[in-house]
């Protein structure tokens, strides 16, 4: 199958490999990290920073919305 190792085409869904790296502190509360994946348009990663569990789920949805209005 041709094209991005992150993205795959099956029927008419697409699938995005989209990276977690995150701190969390000893009681496994999320303290910071960063969302992201490359982007094969631009050949380039894109990341997003964010600070708690709040934070995380934010950013998730802020790189998804760009990913939607890049297709």
């Amino acid at each position: 199958m041709s094209g991005s190792p992150g993205v795959e085409r099956l029927s008419e869904n697409q699938y995005i490999v989209l990276l977690l790296r995150m701190m969390i502190d000893s009681q496994g509360r999320v303290v910071h990290g960063d969302v992201g994946a490359f982007e094969e348009e631009d050949e380039k990663e894109r990341w997003i920073h964010f600070h708690g569990p709040d934070g995380l789920i934010e950013a998730v949805r802020v790189w998804l919305a760009a990913e939607d209005a890049a297709f």
